[in-house]
């Protein structure tokens, strides 16, 4: 019968889902004599180790990693027949192989203990991953934009709420969590909540309030509030879960709708009695009806070609600036060309036959000069020297020069308003204007047709402005030129102000021609629309506001009689190889030339000059210090010295939107050797004009 017990047990060991490990203290007094006497199968499954071939052995080579504490303590549990539980402990061959265990140490035997011993790895595992969903789902609800909260189904006091219930209370979790509705709302609607949140805890199922306000710091809020019982494992209701949207604003927006209505059947109601009083009074309705809806119409076309409009003047915004950047920087390449084959030009002799070539070089760079100059035209950073005129002057000026331009086939009819208002622009600009716009209609009448120009007054009222981007409200005087054309469609009329945007075929123009008309225009305070469908002609009409009174001309220049000089001339420019040009033109021009490559160079070299500088030649752009200080700052220590600016554009300190300040002499690149000359000799003998102001 023992001995069936015996196996028993052992059955019994070996099918545990825990490890058992039976050691035997050989002898008492030596802590290190406990050998191992048995390991159950689950215990082999469990340890990483091979504890078959250790029964029998010592702990200390049976497991040599088994603190000596621990050694002594299961000996101590042999010694003195007293159970102990042990507690979680790290075990593995090595540190990445170790895992935690419970265990239980049980006396058995004379002199035994039984180790009971449980894996907590998966245990710990699943707490931690119960811990990452926690927090997963804590995440969640913070991000919510609905408010939730949870209340203990016994007490209803709050237990969990989450950042947009605390936004919406106006309150911090810290006040809310332990309290009840009694502790923040009235008397009345606590006692609401509470009996609906018993009922749904009573019902066990969810219950869906669509409406229901409550009192906040903000105000009345209106609420779409689901709350569901939360139960445990035996069907009984632990929690209640409640999930509130602030629909104010809908709630807000509906009250207005059915206002809306009442007011709209009211209307009808009253409009009913009118319309089966007076059959007429309808028929006047129905009109009114129809001119709202035909103005509303109206006002969405009005709207969308604006917004057109306004793309389209950003974008050649945009253009313009690209543009006249490229042209300030292609300027300065252009005079280094320019001048350099001026001075072979002048140095070879005239049966040379490399004279002809280098005058190609010239005629050359002078048409890409020209380029840069419609470019610059085009981004409105070109130099204009407006004047007051009357624009059907300028017209009737060009009335014996622009038949030349048309040809025997197109009719021209040129017709100017008596008694215009006077404008102010430059008058070769405007003249520019007119030569492009007539050109451009002649090539839409290539088999001929009629050609008008006019002028006349005009007024741009609000709505006129508020239909066409960039112009501006007040008198104006207009200039028209219309044609009898091929006509344009909506895709090419949107481009036609583009620089190099062109319908005509290659060769025969650059696309460049009304890109110039739209800056000058837009330069000189003005706007420019273009009118046209397929088939139907052209007209672009140009508007510039009324200026005042018109202003004397200036006194026309005396040529100098030599262009040859031997003043001290301090030359001041950051592109080196158009600064060596610039000063080797000027020497041979007899000049005395001190080369700086910046303002702060500059001042250090007039400071330590002891004879005096008659002329400072400066570019306006440079680095870290501007043309402008420079010459204000030496004005104020050689109050005698003349200043000329050079610049390849004009968006700079001396120029403001295109037009020289007083007192400002300028000289604009690329330019010639002559033309250099030639400005260094008028500022020269010009009398001096006082200090500049430092900005």
């Amino acid at each position: 019968m023992s001995s069936d017990i015996e196996k028993l047990s052992v059955q019994l060991l070996e099918h545990v889902p825990f490890g058992v490990l039976v050691w035997y203290l050989d002898d008492p007094a030596d802590d290190g004599s406990l050998r191992l006497l048995y390991a159950n199968r689950a215990s082999g499954a469990l340890l990483p180790a091979d504890l078959g071939s250790r029964v029998g052995r010592r702990i200390s080579e049976a497991f040599p990693s088994v603190p000596a504490e621990r050694v002594r303590l299961y000996a101590d549990i042999c010694r003195q027949r007293t159970p102990r539980d042990v507690g979680q402990v790290l075990y593995g061959e090595s540190p990445a192989e170790q895992s935690a265990f419970s265990v239980c140490a049980i006396p058995v035997l004379d002199r035994g203990v039984a180790l009971v011993v449980e894996n907590l790895s998966a245990l710990k595992h699943a707490e931690a991953e119960t811990r990452r969903l926690n927090r997963f789902l804590d995440s969640i609800l913070e991000q919510l934009p609905a408010m939730v909260f949870v209340k203990d189904a016994e007490t209803l006091r709050f237990q969990r709420f989450n950042r947009a219930g605390e936004e919406l209370l106006g309150l911090k979790r810290e006040e809310l969590i332990g309290k009840s509705d009694h502790d923040f709302f009235p008397k009345d609607q606590a006692a609401f909540f509470v009996a609906k949140d018993r009922e749904v805890l009573q019902r066990r199922t969810l219950e869906d309030i669509p409406e229901e306000p409550i009192q906040t710091p903000a105000g009345t809020r209106w609420l779409h509030t689901r709350k569901i019982p939360v139960l445990d494992e035996s069907g009984e209701p632990r929690h209640l879960l409640g999930v509130s949207i602030d629909i104010t604003v809908r709630k807000q927006a509906e009250e207005i709708l059915r206002a809306s209505y009442k007011e709209l059947e009211q209307r009808v109601s009253a409009g009913s009695v009118e319309l089966e009083r007076q059959v007429g009074e309808r028929h006047r309705a129905e009109r009114a009806l129809a001119r709202q809806i035909d103005e509303r119409l109206r006002a969405e076309r009005a709207l969308a070609q604006t917004e057109e409009q306004l793309r389209q003047s950003q974008k050649l915004e945009a253009i313009g600036r690209l543009a006249g950047g490229v042209a300030h920087d292609f300027n300065n390449i252009l005079s280094v060309v320019l001048g350099y084959s001026d001075l072979i030009a002048n140095q070879l002799h005239p049966s040379d036959p490399l004279r002809g070539d280098v005058r190609e070089i010239l005629r050359a760079a002078e048409r890409a000069a020209d380029l840069t100059r419609q470019l610059l035209a085009f981004s409105r950073q070109q130099v204009l020297r407006p004047q007051v005129l009357d624009l059907g002057d300028v017209v009737h000026n060009m009335e014996r020069m622009l038949p030349r331009l048309l040809g025997e086939d197109i009719e021209l009819t040129i017709r100017t308003a008596p008694g215009l208002s006077r404008v102010k622009a430059d008058p070769s600009q405007i003249e520019q204007v007119v030569m492009n716009l007539v050109v451009n209609a002649r090539d839409a009448m290539p088999t001929g047709g009629q050609l008008t120009v006019e002028t006349a007054p005009v007024e741009l009222d609000e709505v006129y402005v508020r239909e066409h981007v960039g112009a501006r409200a007040g008198p104006h005087v207009m200039l028209a030129v219309s044609d009898t054309g091929v006509g344009m469609t909506h895709d090419t009329l949107i481009r036609i102000f583009e620089p190099f945007f062109t319908t005509k075929e290659k060769g025969k123009g650059t696309g460049l021609g009304l890109s110039t008309v739209f800056g000058i225009v837009k330069q000189s305070g003005g706007s420019i629309w273009a009118y046209s469908e397929p088939g139907h002609g052209a007209t672009f009409k140009v508007y510039l506001p009324v200026a005042g009174e018109a202003e004397p001309p200036p006194a026309p220049a005396e040529p100098p009689p030599t262009l040859r000089g031997s003043e001290a001339i301090l030359l001041v420019e950051d592109d080196a190889q158009l600064r060596e040009l610039t000063a080797s033109i000027l020497r041979r021009y007899g000049y005395r030339v001190t080369c700086c490559g910046n303002g702060a160079e500059a001042l250090v070299t007039a400071r330590g000059r002891n004879d005096p500088i008659d002329l400072l030649l400066t570019d306006v752009v440079m680095p870290e210090m501007s043309g402008r200080v420079l010459a204000a700052q030496l004005g104020e220590r050689m109050p005698e010295l003349r200043v000329l600016f050079m610049s390849g554009y004009t968006d700079d300190a001396v120029v403001r939107h295109g037009v020289l300040e007083s007192g400002m002499e300028f000289l604009q690149k690329p330019f010639t050797p002559e033309l250099l000359a030639r400005r260094i000799r008028e500022v020269l003998r010009a009398p001096r004009k006082g200090p500049l102001p430092v900005r």
